[in-house]
């Protein structure tokens, strides 16, 4: 069979120019297909696009929450075209009768332990079923090579291929996918595996999209040694509490770690008590900070405004975060009810979600009506901290302790400052997001997609 996997994206999310973070769910997934089986993938993020006439089979497509409604418009085009649509993702997971409406499968979950290989065998004898999920989270001890052959290996001005150690996360954020999609116990891959895998690749660099690369000390350890003489650069997630172990931080800039994506969530007294991913005060993470730096390691800062304990000064507090501490780089995000997680169960229970737009759900727009501000404070406080924070001011400020080690770091430290600025530049995060007062906020999706599926079959 002919088979295309499709990674959509909206209009205003393609950054084919920009830091986005190269994906390797699809690659995964070619690589679990059997060879008598062709395999094309289209990336719409990069502006690749869609030929809806061309001679395919089957049509799988991924979708995170925030491109769900041009995945189903991607789906209607090929069910008036009547071909078979498979859907699969994160989004998929969480909200699998939403999805088949536009499809003819869903696979929940994970696909391996032979379930991609069932769905396409079960096409083939033409007892397709609905729904596909393995009844465990799978072991990732056999090893699948990626097609990384089939896919774009580059984000902004870096080529970097994605990689992955293992999945899953025991910190349960209540805002967070992670652990209804892959669950609060993290599996590891073997290290041969992941050897193999890293010997196989041809770029230079590598991002590995591990939730938390490090919090098994002795893989990591194990790991990082092994990976000293293969001379990859690389960055990955990781809690900050590496610190505590500086042999663990020294090993991982010899094997080639150029820094950390550290989600700290928040620095407000009662965030930092409440999520436990950090250091128990504001100055012990600014000195580890301090710490990462000193061993050559930059830090990409997440925190996340609209927590429910957050008040209008959450924001005053993040900026003197960023400069004490100076972070490579501030991931900004604003608390976004992603389905599956808790804090969507609580806010839609309050009907303090203010728009049903999937697309609207990226965790860069305002659209929910937070505890203790209005959602007029929380817009005003997010576009000015990033007003602040992606100034020419700051990121100069703050570049003396990153641009020194390598060309290397220079490129990486401007390319996600500026990537960053010229993002927020666009304007697209510089309002509310809101349904007009005549459409319900009731996450009913037809009324932005009509399905096709169901006219194409009568």
């Amino acid at each position: 069979m002919n088979i295309l996997l499709i990674s959509p994206c909206p209009d205003d999310n393609q950054r084919h120019d920009s830091m986005a973070i190269p994906q390797l769910t699809l690659s995964l997934i070619a690589g679990l297909t059997p060879e008598e089986h062709e395999v094309k993938i289209i990336e719409e993020v990069f502006n690749e696009v869609i030929d809806f006439d061309q001679e395919v089979d089957v049509v799988g497509i991924s979708i995170m929450t925030q491109t769900a409604i041009r995945g189903y418009e991607i789906a209607n085009e090929f069910k008036k075209r009547h071909k078979t649509v498979v859907f699969g993702g994160i989004h998929a997971t969480v909200m699998p009768k939403e999805a088949i409406m536009y499809g003819d499968a869903v696979v929940i979950g994970e696909a391996e332990n032979g379930l991609w290989e069932q769905v396409l065998n079960d096409i083939e004898a033409h007892k397709l079923k609905e729904f596909y999920k393995l009844d465990k989270y799978p072991e990732l001890n056999r090893y699948v090579a990626p097609r990384r052959d089939l896919v774009r290996k580059v984000a902004g001005k870096f080529k970097i291929a994605p990689i992955e150690t293992g999945r899953g996360c025991p910190y349960k954020c209540d805002f967070c996918t992670v652990p209804t999609s892959f669950g609060s116990k993290q599996r590891h891959k073997t290290i041969d595996c992941i050897i193999k895998d890293i010997e196989s690749i041809e770029e230079k660099f590598l991002f590995f999209l591990d939730d938390n690369i490090t919090i098994n000390k002795k893989f990591s350890r194990e790991l990082f040694e092994r990976m000293i003489p293969l001379k990859k650069g690389w960055v990955g997630q990781a809690s900050i509490n590496i610190v505590n172990d500086k042999e663990l931080m020294k090993l991982a800039r010899k094997s080639g770690c150029k820094g950390f994506l550290i989600g700290f969530e928040s620095m407000t007294d009662t965030g930092l008590n409440k999520y436990r991913k950090t250091f128990a005060s504001f100055d012990r993470n600014v000195e580890a900070i301090k710490m990462l730096q000193d061993n050559g390691l930059m830090t990409m800062a997440s925190l996340v405004f609209g927590l429910d304990d957050d008040d209008k000064q959450v924001f005053d507090t993040a900026y003197k975060f960023i400069e004490k501490a100076k972070p490579a780089f501030l991931q900004a995000c604003a608390l976004t009810p992603y389905p599956g997680t808790q804090v969507f169960e609580k806010m839609k229970q309050e009907n303090r979600i203010l728009t049903d737009d999937w697309r609207q759900f990226d965790a860069k727009k305002v659209i929910i009506s937070p505890n203790n501000m209005t959602a007029d404070e929380l817009q005003e406080g997010y576009s000015h901290i990033k007003d602040r924070v992606y100034s020419h001011r700051s990121i100069l400020s703050r570049a003396i302790p990153h641009i020194f080690s390598s060309v290397a770091e220079t490129i990486l430290y401007f390319s996600l400052n500026y990537g960053a600025r010229k993002w927020h530049k666009t304007g697209l995060t510089s309002k509310i997001y809101r349904n007009s007062d005549d459409m319900p906020v009731d996450f009913d999706v037809t009324k932005y997609v009509k399905p096709v599926k169901k006219l194409v079959l009568a």
